[in-house]
């Protein structure tokens, strides 16, 4: 039997594992494994025990050549890196010169193909890379003509049980915002002047879902802004880390996803060489999308949510209440099947 070998050397993207796990697990002849950093133990889904094996944080050489022994003794004969950028990845395809598998790698951000040096000696061994979008691939294809491009949606996560006390209040609306809030991501300030005390319908919730109160962190002065405006009623922030039961009962609740990603705030300009996480989460639980209509990849996504016009955003909050009996996500793409079909023909080609 055929095995893959899933790596994640990090401490995040661990929702991404999770979709790749199950296309190998439910719809393949071959047999899965993950390896994974112990910084991500407190985040991971539950996963057969057998299946699961952690890797130092800070993993040194010898380590990388016990993994390559240890691949080799499991009979693996593809290693998908999770997040295939950074000096853990140079290190570890570099520790063997020769291996009996084959490399594929996703990249999160475009730009390592752009300028990256360590991404460069990287690609001396990792000839195929998947991207979490469509325009991103296509991108990256004009960008690194020789080598082999591919691209899936990894917008699927396990059912999530909603404690009582995380239930949403009858009659309220909830639009998620998830994400570390932080002003050079997504454009708050537009969301902050589209609302008014006074006009703003009084059930709708923002809920700010991510840690607020970090060094790049704009909690405290998003804070100080929801007071002064008399909006804090309408949000619900975190100053710390989201636990994952809060952070997935919360999404899995959501009337709404809204990225506030805008083309000519920085958020546009950094999404436009990267996804957003917001796309992915609202797709797991097929909550519709509040997206403004020039924003990166809209064409991509429309089906999946409503576009505004940013100029006009403050009138949006009147139509919310229409919006929820509209229907989304109605292409093939968006269903396990077309995803996993699409991931194993490239990883396993």
């Amino acid at each position: 039997m055929k095995s893959i070998a899933l790596i994640e050397f990090g401490s995040s993207h661990d929702e991404v594992l999770y979709s790749q796990y199950r296309f190998i697990e439910n719809y393949s002849d071959s047999k899965v494994h993950l390896f994974v950093s112990e910084a991500l133990k407190p985040r991971l889904f539950n996963y057969p025990s057998e299946q699961v094996h952690f890797l130092p944080a800070s993993p040194r050489f010898r380590d990388f050549r016990k993994l390559h022994r240890l691949l080799a003794k499991l009979n693996v004969d593809r290693v998908v890196f999770n997040t295939a950028s950074g000096k853990r990845v140079r290190n570890f395809v570099f520790a063997k010169a020769r291996v009996p598998y084959k490399y594929i790698g996703l990249l999160h951000h475009q730009r390592k193909l752009e300028n990256s040096t360590t991404q460069s000696l990287i690609s001396l061994k990792i000839r195929s890379y998947l991207f979490l979008s469509a325009y991103l691939a296509h991108q990256a294809k004009s960008l690194k003509p020789n080598l082999r491009i591919g691209y899936f949606y990894a917008g699927f996560l396990p059912k999530w049980e909603i404690s009582e006390e995380m239930r949403k209040p009858q009659g309220e609306i909830w639009i998620v915002i998830p994400g570390q809030l932080e002003y050079k991501r997504r454009d708050y300030q537009a969301l902050l002047n589209s609302l008014d005390p006074q006009k703003s319908p009084s059930n709708l919730r923002f809920i700010a879902l991510g840690k607020s109160m970090h060094d790049h962190g704009d909690g405290a002065d998003f804070k100080q802004q929801l007071n002064q405006k008399g909006l804090a009623p309408w949000f619900k922030t975190w100053d710390h880390f989201v636990p994952n039961k809060a952070f997935y009962s919360y999404l899995r609740q959501a009337d709404f996803v809204l990225p506030l990603i805008h083309p000519d705030h920085a958020g546009g300009k950094l999404y436009a060489k990267q996804i957003s996480g917001s796309w992915n989460m609202a797709m797991a639980f097929k909550t519709p999308l509040l997206l403004e209509e020039n924003a990166p990849a809209f064409s991509e996504w429309q089906d999946a949510g409503f576009a505004y016009d940013l100029a006009h955003l403050s009138s949006l909050w009147s139509q919310i209440e229409a919006l929820r009996s509209e229907s989304f996500y109605q292409e093939e793409k968006w269903q396990i099947e077309s995803q996993a079909d699409q991931y194993l023909s490239f990883v396993e080609a």
